[in-house]
Order: structure tokens, then C-alpha cells, then sequence
């Protein structure tokens, strides 16, 4: 007798399992948090690293009230804005490439869906890793800010650990955003060199908004150096008063010297407000570079029976 034909197995399409981001949230949280806190070693180093550069500025700047402290103050602020943002830009960058491969691995589709949604993943690392970069900036304001003698004042002290801090997180997100665009660790650093060059260009005291060509009119709107130099600038000079000098012309107020600068008419709320729009930009792009990177894989067919 002829053979039965084989029977064709059908399985019935599983039911797509409801999404649960808080419970997704939570479980990404607590991994985060123990990834940070298992790297004591390189949060001891950074924390050396604040500390050792804190005093190294300290022990070269020696601040006053003579003309000569308006340049050194200067100066010095701009320096605090650059190292924190080299410092966390460069951090980030270097290890969230290979996280994201990992990432990437994990979001692959299976049963039809990712493990986890982007924006689980992105909030909860952020989370986890935010008080350590605000921490490790205050720990060198803390150290710096007695020692150069700058404003004495306990509010000035207050809002100057307050900027660092958040140009510190904004920079962090800044290298969140350029390690998900980039394909590789080798690809993320090479995009830093030109984009810390462009940000100390646009710091607000190397060319003037009046002087950028109008294509690139943008650039210092996006420049986080430029913004928390231009905030530490006014927090420290407004109210202060300087001794004229035997000869020429002098600056007798922080005022005149922000004029200088053309920051007389800016405000700490400007800047930190701009610094929070360029966080919360690099952070959505982030996003969607995260949410639309994750692996697609081809539709497998069934077999062609011969004729």
C-alpha cells in the first residue's frame, strides 16, 4: 500500500506577553547598581584623580582682590570646565560601546520581543551612575574651592559644586550619546578630539557670538563648556570688588569684568538651563539610537517542495 502522507505540525502563534517596564526597571536598576558599586577600583581612581587635580590648581592659583585675580580667575574656572567635561565625556565613552554590544545582544528579538525596552535600560543606568559623577565633581569643588580662595561666600560655594556637578552629568550624557552612535570603542574615541576642541573654541572667551560665522552660529548654544564656564563666571563675579591699579585702566567690579566677556547680562538660571536642555537632548537621542539599533534578524520560509 502506498505510504500515508506525513502529517504537517502546526503550532499555534504564542500570545505576545504584556510589556512590564516597571518590573523592567527595577531588575536594570539593581544590575546598574551593582556594576557600580563592583568597580571600586576605578571609582577609587577617579576619585584620586579629582582630588590630585583639585590640589594641583589650588596650589597654583593664590587669588585676591588685585587686578592680576580677574585673569586668574578666569582662568581657573575655565579649567574646572574643561577637566570635568575631557574627564566625563572620555569616561563614558570609553566603556559604553562594549556595554551596548551587550545591550544590543540582549534586545534581540526572541518569542517576537526584546528582553527589555530601550527606555528601562537608559533610565536605570542613568540612575545608578548619576550620584557617582555628581559626587566625584563636588568632591573636587570641595577640595579646590578653599584652597584658590575663590568667593567666599556660602552660596557661591553652594551653586559652584551645583554647576560642576550638573556639567559633569550633562558631559556624561553627552558620551552616552556619541558611544551609542558610534560602531566601536576606537570609532567613540576618535569622534572626542574634535568635539572637545569645538566646545573649548565656543567656551565664551575664545571667539565672541558676534564674531562665529553665521553657518556654525549654533555651535556655542551647544558647547557645555561654554555654558558652565559662563555660569561658574557669574557666580563668581558678580558682587566681587577689585583694587585699581597705580597705572592704566582697571576693573573695579565683577561686573566690569563679565563685560568683558560679554556676560554681564547673563544669569546662573540661563545657564543651567541650557545645560539641562543639552542633557535632555543627548538623553532622547540616546534613546533613539537604542530603541532603533537593535538587531533584526530575516523571516525564515518554509522549504520549497519539489514539483
Amino acid at each position: 500500500p502506498a505510504p500515508a502522507p506525513a502529517a504537517v505540525a502546526t503550532k499555534a502563534k504564542a500570545p505576545a506577553l504584556p510589556r512590564r517596564p516597571v518590573a523592567e526597571l527595577r531588575l536594570l536598576y539593581q544590575r546598574a547598581r551593582r556594576d557600580v558599586a563592583r568597580a571600586k577600583a576605578a571609582t577609587a581612581i577617579k576619585a584620586a584623580q579629582q582630588v590630585m587635580t583639585a590640589l594641583i590648581y589650588g596650589g597654583i592659583y593664590d587669588l585676591d582682590d588685585s587686578q592680576r585675580s580677574v585673569q586668574d580667575r578666569f582662568g581657573l574656572l575655565s579649567l574646572c570646565v574643561i577637566g570635568s567635561t575631557n574627564l566625563a565625556v572620555a569616561s563614558t565613552i570609553r566603556a559604553f560601546p562594549k556595554e551596548k554590544s551587550i545591550v544590543l545582544r540582549e534586545r534581540s528579538p526572541r518569542s517576537g520581543r526584546p528582553m527589555y525596552g530601550a527606555l528601562p535600560y537608559l533610565f536605570s543606568k542613568v540612575a545608578a551612575e548619576l550620584p557617582l559623577a555628581a559626587g566625584l565633581s563636588c568632591l573636587f569643588g570641595a577640595v579646590l574651592y578653599p584652597l584658590a580662595k575663590l568667593k567666599k561666600s556660602a552660596k557661591a560655594f553652594k551653586t559652584f559644586l551645583g554647576i560642576t556637578a550638573l556639567n559633569s552629568v550633562a558631559s556624561s550624557g553627552l558620551g552616552l550619546l556619541v558611544g551609542a552612535v558610534a560602531p566601536s570603542t576606537d570609532a567613540a574615541l576618535a569622534m572626542f578630539p574634535p568635539l572637545i576642541v569645538l566646545m573649548i573654541i565656543f567656551n565664551g572667551s575664545n571667539i565672541s557670538d558676534e564674531s562665529t560665522p553665521k553657518p556654525i552660529k549654533f555651535l556655542p548654544k551647544l558647547s557645555l563648556v561654554r555654558w558652565g564656564f559662563e555660569g561658574l563666571a557669574v557666580n563668581e563675579f558678580k558682587g566681587l570688588e577689585f583694587k585699581p591699579n597705580k597705572y592704566g585702566p582697571s576693573l573695579l567690579t565683577g561686573e566690569d569684568a563679565l563685560g568683558r566677556l560679554s556676560f554681564e547680562d547673563s544669569t546662573i538660571k540661563k545657564t543651567v538651563v541650557a545645560q539641562a536642555a543639552v542633557l535632555s537632548a543627548c538623553y532622547l537621542q540616546t534613546y533613539r539610537v537604542l530603541k532603533n539599533a537593535r538587531p533584526k534578524y530575516a523571516a525564515m520560509k518554509p522549504p520549497k517542495t519539489a514539483s
